[in-house]
C-alpha cells in the first residue's frame, strides 16, 4: 500500500509538471503589442515576453489587411538607428519589413519598445497587423537562436492617457493584457532622431554579401549611390571589415567631388602613388586631419571612434556647419578615456546622433566596421550636412 501510494504521488507530480510546462512556455512566448496612434494609419509597436538575452537589433515582418502606398518608421530611444521600413502591397494586403539596431541592448526586462510605424494612403478597413514574424540580433548582429524569432502573436494595445507622455497597456491576451509599459515622451529630442531613409530611386547593389534584410542595407545603398563607398571587390562590400584611416579620408574626399589637394602636410608614410594620397593631402590642406607627432598619418591603421569623431567634426566645420552643439559625456562610465583632443568632437558627435554608446560605453579607442561606417556617414549627410 505504501509503495502504491508512493507511485501515485510520483505520477501526480509528473502530471503537474507536464501540465505546467506548456503554460510556462506560453507565458514566455514573445508577443508584438500593437497600439493605434493618434493619427490614422499610425501604429506604436513593442515586443513583450522576451528573455534576458541582450538584443542589439531587430527585424519585424508584418502583414496588414489592405494595400498601402508606403510606410515610414521612427524608432524609440537615443542611439537607436533604423534605415526605415519596406512595404510591398498586392492582392489586398501589405507586407511590411522594419529594422532597427543599437550599440547597446535595446531590450529592458523582457520589453523592447520598437517605435512608431506610419502607413501611407489607406487602402483597407484598418491598419492593424494580422500576422507578425521577428528576427532578433545579438551583439554581433547575428540572429539569436532558440525561441527568439519566428512567428509571434499580435496583441492589440491601447494608449494609456495618464501622464505627460502616456504609456502602454496591452489590450488583452497573453503577456500583453494589462501590462503597463514605461512612460516615455511622444517625441524624441531632435538631436537623437535618426534620419529617415533618403529616396535613392532604383539604385541596386552589386554586392553578394549585402542583403535587403541586413540592418545596414539602406546605409550601404546610400553611400554607394553617392559614390562615397565602393566595394572591396567587384561583388563584395565586406561589411564586417574594419575601416582604416585612409578609407575614411578617401570617402570624404569623394563626397567633395575629389577637389585638388592644395598644399598640405607631407606625411612620412603616405606614398605619392597610394590610392589615398591625394585625399590625405586634401584633408591635411583643409585642416581636416593632422596626423601624429612623429610626422606619420598611419593610413592603414583601423580608425578609432574618437578619431572618426574628430575628423567628421573638422569636416563639418570645413563645410560651414555650426559645430558648437555639445552633449554631456558624464553618463558614459568610460568618458575619462576620451583623449583630450577628441573630447569636444565626441560630445558633438553624441549630440548630433552620429555616435552613440556601445553597452552604455563610448569606447573611444574602438574601431568601426565598414557597415557601421556607412551608417555613420549616412547620418553625417542627413543629420548634419543636409539638415534644414
Amino acid at each position: 500500500m505504501k509503495r502504491n501510494h508512493s507511485i501515485l504521488s510520483l505520477a501526480l507530480a509528473l502530471a503537474l509538471l507536464l501540465g505546467l510546462a506548456p503554460a510556462a512556455r506560453a507565458a514566455a512566448r514573445p508577443e508584438l503589442v500593437c497600439t493605434p496612434g493618434r493619427e490614422t494609419g499610425q501604429l506604436q509597436l513593442a515586443l513583450e515576453g522576451l528573455d534576458g538575452s541582450g538584443i542589439y537589433g531587430a527585424q519585424v515582418e508584418l502583414t496588414l489587411t489592405g494595400e498601402y502606398a508606403g510606410c515610414s518608421f521612427t524608432p524609440y530611444g537615443a542611439g537607436v538607428y533604423s534605415p526605415g521600413c519596406q512595404a510591398a502591397a498586392s492582392q489586398g494586403k501589405t507586407e511590411v519589413i522594419l529594422y532597427l539596431s543599437g550599440q547597446s541592448p535595446l531590450n529592458n526586462r523582457g520589453l523592447l519598445e520598437l517605435g512608431t510605424l506610419s502607413m501611407g494612403s489607406k487602402g483597407g478597413t484598418d491598419s492593424l497587423p494580422r500576422t507578425a514574424r521577428m528576427t532578433l540580433l545579438n551583439r554581433g548582429l547575428e540572429p539569436l537562436t532558440g525561441a527568439m524569432g519566428g512567428d509571434v502573436p499580435v496583441v492589440i494595445g491601447t494608449r494609456n492617457p495618464g501622464g505627460s507622455g502616456g504609456g502602454w497597456n496591452g489590450g488583452g491576451g497573453g503577456t500583453g493584457g494589462g501590462t503597463a509599459k514605461p512612460e516615455k515622451p511622444d517625441e524624441k529630442p531632435p538631436e537623437t532622431q535618426q534620419p529617415s531613409t533618403p529616396d535613392l530611386g532604383n539604385v541596386t547593389l552589386p554586392f553578394t554579401d549585402v542583403s535587403a534584410r541586413d540592418w545596414f542595407y539602406e546605409a550601404v545603398r546610400f553611400v554607394y549611390a553617392r559614390g562615397m563607398m565602393s566595394g572591396t571587390a567587384e561583388n563584395q562590400f565586406s561589411p564586417q571589415q574594419t575601416t582604416t584611416r585612409g578609407m575614411i579620408v578617401t570617402i570624404l574626399h569623394r563626397l567633395e567631388g575629389t577637389p585638388e589637394a592644395g598644399a598640405g602636410t607631407a606625411f612620412t608614410d603616405v606614398a605619392g602613388g597610394a590610392y589615398y594620397a591625394q585625399s590625405v593631402a586634401w584633408a591635411s590642406a583643409n585642416g581636416i586631419v593632422n596626423g601624429f607627432e612623429d610626422g606619420s598619418f598611419r593610413p592603414g591603421e583601423a580608425i578609432t571612434r574618437e578619431q572618426m569623431a574628430a575628423i567628421f567634426m573638422r569636416y563639418a566645420r570645413y563645410r560651414g556647419v555650426d559645430v558648437t552643439a555639445q552633449a554631456s559625456l558624464d553618463g558614459f562610465p568610460d568618458q575619462a578615456k576620451v583623449s583630450s583632443y577628441a573630447r569636444e568632437a565626441m560630445a558633438w558627435s553624441v549630440s548630433t546622433g552620429l555616435i552613440g554608446g556601445m553597452d552604455g560605453l563610448l569606447v573611444p579607442g574602438g574601431s568601426a566596421t565598414r557597415a557601421q561606417a556607412a551608417t555613420i556617414l549616412m547620418r553625417l549627410c542627413v543629420n548634419v550636412l543636409e539638415a534644414p
